[in-house]
């Protein structure tokens, strides 16, 4: 697979871009303090260069005056696109881990995304009381779990930019059982569902409790694809999130994408079931306060 058809090459040019303009330099004023000249480094920008070498960005980065730790950042982006293994390990942060960062930049460039969650609602899909219910349960400072929040729900206005992307997403009904926090917010999380259904490049597919094993598919995963590149493939993990390039790889989950779309309910059929579960929620959402009210006093 040549440099310039990889995705971490365009994630590395965006990167340096990124470091140059807020330097306040052109691409005419950076090539002469780097030898280069403006179409090699807009190539380079763009990743429709070859090989870029840890010292041109060394290079690079010193002429944008960039601290000695970013330097280092990158150092280790361009070692991970060189090595043209098909796939890259992006770890989790406390604030946007350099997993989340990777993953706006190719979901913003996409033009069209498909995605499986057995467990949880997706996050472009979450509301906020449902994203803080979750976060709730990590272990990190309030300021931390704040961050994080206002980093989900920022990432969702792709869903309604100009000229947006076309949106999959394929959720296990158990998923939509899981009660995350009260019953209020689980009815509130499903209605929003039903609004982001109406939209015209959003789809909503929810493959039924009645699949059984049939739909027993792994871990969640999205999928990228691009007017001019290859599909790239997204897994989430514990530690932090693995993006896979090669056609191999790729291709097992494009696989798994089409099993997805023979057994999950269709779109109209997906509505009638989230409008149905958030009835449901609506209805027992006077019990569970009553339920939660004695636990309260018997604590």
């Amino acid at each position: 697979m040549g440099a310039r058809n990889r995705a971490g090459a365009r994630e590395l040019g965006n990167l340096l871009r990124g470091y140059r303009e807020a330097a306040g330099l052109t691409l005419r004023e950076l090539g002469p303090k780097l030898g280069f000249s403006a179409a090699c480094l807009h190539r380079l920008e763009t990743g429709f260069r070859g090989t870029t070498t840890e010292t041109e960005v060394v290079h690079y980065m010193a002429a944008c005056g960039a601290h000695y730790e970013d330097v280092r950042k990158l150092i280790d982006a361009c070692r991970a696109t060189n090595d043209d293994r098909g796939y890259w390990l992006c770890p989790h942060g406390q604030w946007m881990g350099d997993s989340l960062r990777s993953l706006i930049f190719h979901e913003s460039s996409a033009s069209k995304s498909v995605s499986y969650e057995p467990e949880l609602i997706p996050g472009l899909l979450q509301t906020e009381p449902y994203s803080r219910a979750l976060f709730a349960r990590v272990d990190i400072s309030e300021e931390h779990r704040a961050a994080r929040v206002q980093a989900r729900m920022e990432r969702q206005r792709i869903l309604f930019r100009n000229k947006p992307a076309k949106f999959i997403f394929f959720i296990q009904e158990r998923a939509l059982r899981l009660e995350v926090g009260t019953y209020r917010i689980m009815t509130e999380q499903l209605l929003a569902m039903l609004f982001l259904a109406d939209q015209w490049n959003i789809s909503i597919r929810v493959v039924p409790a009645s699949a059984r094993d049939r739909a027993s598919l792994g871990g969640p995963f999205q999928l990228f694809g691009f007017p001019k590149y290859r599909t790239l493939a997204y897994l989430d993990g514990p530690v932090g999130g693995l993006f896979l390039e090669d056609l191999d790889y790729v291709g097992a989950y494009r696989s798994l994408n089409r099993q997805l779309a023979g057994l999950a309910l269709d779109a109209g059929e997906s509505r009638v079931l989230l409008a149905k579960l958030a009835d449901e929620y609506d209805r027992a959402e006077g019990s569970w306060d009553d339920a939660s009210q004695v636990a309260q006093e018997q604590l």
